[in-house]
């Protein structure tokens, strides 16, 4: 087998570009698949402050045609309709369209005894692990080290090797176009959101979601309730309780892997009071036909497609693997309001379907605001931006970058509530 270097410091954009190329020379399509899913990266402490890493690769190449076995180690069940059940759809689906892949799988893997499970699956003859939670992080490098003929994939995390690359689904702009959807119902002029944990990825969301309602309704303030834990369906519950009782809230957004907090909507909407809420990681709209506004959905599958093909190819390398709307698209061209490709669920992120209860000039401004951000001709953190205590964070014109939103600390102008130190 042959050894290639590869120590070129790669843009997202030519990352994407070159892997479409290396798939189409190897025959082997990048095609949509429409699997239902999360984004977040399930975590129990922020990461540090971080910029992009420059990854030289001396990985030895799969050989071309082999079978390939890939472990799939999952840090909640996966039936909780959220984050791992939106991986698990992921797995499914390259199981079932790749027939020379193999694949295993553990669930509820507390995130301190992932290196037994990685040696396992390692022992078991695993060629490839995806490990799916940020607290993964320094057991999937050190595995790395460990096993350097073998491949790792790390969901959320920022430390790459020659043999360790990562990979994560991006929320943010759909988290706005939610808020774009909650500024319009609220009559309150409050909003609330249930929150898993402090970390940059979940604040960014917050951040996101209400950018996009004070873009609406300037009036619009915001409040949060931490559950310090990713899946907690009676926490959620009563935090969605106490924002609508204790608030006034009228619309909940939420990041916890479950269906609870639009179920409490739901249930508030039977009783003749409106509340809203949305999807999360999955389409839930069933479990709140009244209540639901739209959401944000992730098609892991297509990751995992890519990473694979690559693999099987003989084409892997480490790189970082960043996906937000329009990346994993067959065509992402920004395209007008009545032909938009909304509802079409394309993509690694997509948004879930739209309420006709939204005003129809709302319900065009989020389809115009999701095509723009196909090309990035539009994104949410976008200056002038003031955080909660009315500190220009972003000025005039200026956006945010990967590595400022990677690492998000602060809350924007509007919520009345505090991180947690």
């Amino acid at each position: 087998m042959g050894e290639t270097i590869f120590n070129k410091k790669m843009s997202r954009r030519e990352a994407l570009s070159t892997g479409a190329k290396i798939g189409i020379a190897a025959g082997i399509g990048v095609a949509i698949g429409a699997v239902g899913g999360y984004l977040g990266g399930a975590s129990t402490a922020p990461p540090p402050k971080t910029t992009t890493t420059t990854v030289t690769s001396t990985f030895t190449k799969t050989v071309p045609g082999k079978k390939i076995k890939a472990g799939f180690i999952y840090v909640g069940p996966v039936g909780d309709y959220g984050w791992t059940y939106a991986h698990e759809m992921g797995r499914q689906y390259v199981a079932s369209k790749f027939p020379w892949l193999e694949t295993m799988t553990e669930e509820s893997v507390p995130e301190d005894q992932a290196d037994t499970v990685i040696d396992r699956m390692v022992s078991e003859g695993a060629d490839i692990v995806f490990t799916t939670s940020f607290g993964y992080m320094d057991s999937t490098i050190k595995a790395g080290e460990k096993y350097p003929d073998k491949v790792f994939e790390h969901c959320s995390g920022y430390e790459r090797r020659s043999n360790v690359g990562t990979y994560f689904a991006e929320f943010y702009q759909l988290y706005y176009l939610c808020g774009l959807a909650a500024g319009a119902m609220s009559e309150t002029n409050k909003v609330g959101y249930i929150a898993a944990f402090p970390t940059p990825e979940v604040i960014r969301h917050i951040n996101a979601f209400v950018l996009g309602a004070r873009a609406i309704n300037p009036k619009i303030k915001a409040y949060v309730i931490w559950l310090f834990s990713w899946v907690d369906p009676s926490g959620a519950r009563k935090a969605a309780e106490t924002l609508v009782e204790s608030k006034d809230c009228d619309v909940l957004a939420f990041t916890e892997d479950t269906p609870a907090t639009l179920e409490v909507a739901e249930k508030y909407q039977k009783k003749g009071k409106k509340v809203w809420s949305f999807s999360h990681y999955s389409d839930m709209q069933h479990y709140g036909p009244t209540a639901h506004l739209t959401g944000q959905v992730v098609n892991w599958g297509l990751m995992y497609e890519r990473i694979l093909a690559d693999l099987y190819s003989g084409c892997w390398r480490s790189k970082d693997l960043w996906w937000r709307i329009g990346d994993g698209m067959d065509y992402r061209w920004s395209m007008p309001v009545d032909k938009s490709t909304f509802d079409l669920k394309l993509g690694a992120v997509y948004p879930a379907p739209l309420n006709p209860a939204i005003p129809e000039e709302v319900r065009a401004l989020i389809k115009r605001r999701y095509e723009e951000m196909k090309e990035l001709i539009f994104e949410p953190f976008t200056g002038p931006i003031r955080d909660q205590d009315g500190v220009l964070r972003v000025k005039e014109g200026e956006r945010l970058g990967h590595d400022e939103l990677w690492s998000m600390d602060w809350f924007v102008e509007g919520i009345e509530s505090k991180i947690p130190s």
